[in-house]
């Protein structure tokens, strides 16, 4: 396939000799027959002059022979039966009858006739021109090789010039494809580049006209998108390798997790089993430990679960009004069983709100929770003037992780001996969404963390 600069030029040059060809051609016969009715008319008006002049001469030959000798045009007298009367090339004995002459026969049917032929009388090629006056036909005749003389001469002339201006508008043409090629050669390059992720592309190279300007232009914002999504697509890939590295990370803690309490009731079903002889306290206390490990398993079953209604977006809050202190008391009996030898410190003002209660118990278990994992001191859950806090007095959190701290399955590396599946928070940050409340976190690495949001939206009105 040839390339645009190649096909430009062939066609240009193709177009270039046909136009040159048929304008030659038809410029020949064009100019053939603008003298030749140049002649017919200088021929007809010789005719005209020589009627008139006729009158005032005594010896009409005379003017004849001078027309002949001044213009070289050959005369001839005819009378109306075609018996000719007078020839100034030739004597007129022996000539043939002249009536049946083309031009002669135009002139005897319209008063003038016109013709080109060759004559046999005088054995050469004339253009006729013959007119009717009275009883006789005036004609004269101009020999056809020096008409064609005179317009070959010009057309010559004329074709040079023409030539001329091809040539320079074929100069021209090759200079407008020197660009193109140089245009083309630098699109190329460009796209060549930008295969090799070779993202440099200049445009104010290009020379030739718009199209390619545009064109370059728009390479040069192609080269600049696909710069910037390999930069993302690398951002994209390193992130990729963290996540799975976190996903691997949480499999392993959600492995870790249900081993111990499968493990748990493994052993101690496995034991109840084998030995018959078990005392029944001993047999109540394993079953007790039994259903505690069961729980626990539930109670992570549980969380997965809403964590993935949550990032589907599938639960929708069932709102009812229900006193806020209690609900914390009961949040606090439940950790305490399992955190024993911990204090929950509950400082709350009597405040009734309108949400969904068990999204609120899970969100405050995974609060306090969350509290008891990362501190060894009390845990304190104020509730004052529309607020809640949950304040601990723990390790804290690093500035650059509060940012991802509430994102789902994302854990502290610093906390790496934790083997929670994180999505403690995520939970947390996902159910005040629903209730249109915002998770606020302040922390101090060191000193303690403290998660709060407000509940002034959600209050009733006394």
């Amino acid at each position: 396939m040839l390339r645009l600069d190649q096909l430009y030029f062939r066609n240009f040059s193709v177009l270039f000799f046909l136009t040159l060809l048929v304008t030659a051609t038809s410029g020949y016969f064009l100019l053939e027959k603008i003298e030749i009715n140049n002649h017919k008319t200088m021929l007809s008006n010789m005719i005209d002059q020589y009627i008139v002049s006729e009158k005032y001469v005594q010896n009409p030959d005379i003017l004849i022979h001078d027309i002949r000798q001044k213009t070289g045009v050959r005369i001839t007298i005819i009378d109306s039966k075609g018996r000719v009367l007078y020839e100034s090339n030739r004597k007129v004995e022996g000539m043939e009858n002249h009536l049946n002459r083309p031009e002669i026969r135009q002139a005897l049917e319209n008063g003038a006739g016109y013709a080109v032929r060759y004559s046999k009388s005088v054995g050469r090629d004339f253009l006729y021109v013959a007119r009717r006056d009275g009883d006789r036909f005036v004609r004269m005749a101009y020999v056809l090789a020096n008409i064609q003389e005179k317009f070959f001469s010009f057309w010559i002339k004329a074709m040079v010039l023409f030539t001329g201006a091809m040539a320079l508008a074929f100069w021209l043409a090759m200079q407008i494809n020197r660009r193109i090629s140089g245009d083309l050669a630098h699109i190329e390059e460009s796209l060549q580049n930008l295969l090799n992720k070779k993202y440099e592309v200049r445009f104010d190279d290009v020379k030739c006209c718009k199209e390619f300007d545009t064109i370059s232009r728009q390479i040069a914002k192609v080269s600049k998108k696909l710069q910037k999504r390999d930069r993302q697509k690398a951002k994209y890939t390193k992130n990729l390798k963290m996540l799975s590295k976190k996903q691997s990370d949480i499999i392993s803690a959600i492995s870790h997790e249900f081993k111990n309490p499968i493990a748990a009731i493994t052993g101690y079903t496995q034991t109840i089993k084998e030995d018959p002889d078990l005392s029944l306290q001993i047999r109540e206390r394993f079953l007790d430990k039994v259903l505690s490990n069961a729980h626990k398993i539930a109670i992570m079953i549980d969380r997965l679960a809403l964590a993935i209604k949550l990032e589907n977006e599938n639960l929708i809050p069932d709102f009812s009004t229900f006193k806020l202190q209690p609900l914390l008391e009961e949040v606090r009996e439940n950790l305490l069983q399992k955190y024993k030898n911990r204090e929950i410190e509950i400082d709350a003002d009597e405040v009734t709100i309108r949400a969904d209660r068990t999204m609120f118990d899970n969100l405050f278990t995974n609060l306090i929770e969350n509290a008891l994992k990362y501190s060894e001191d009390e845990v304190t859950v104020r509730v004052s003037e529309g607020r809640v806090e949950v304040i601990d007095r723990g390790i804290g959190i690093k500035e650059r992780d509060i940012e991802n701290i509430t994102k789902r399955f994302f854990r502290v590396d610093a906390l790496s001996w934790d083997n929670s599946i994180g999505v403690g928070l995520y939970i947390v940050k996902y159910i005040l969404k629903l209730h249109d409340i915002e998770l606020e976190i302040r922390t101090q690495p060191g000193r303690g963390s403290v998660f709060g949001f407000g509940i002034e939206n959600l209050e009733e009105k006394r």
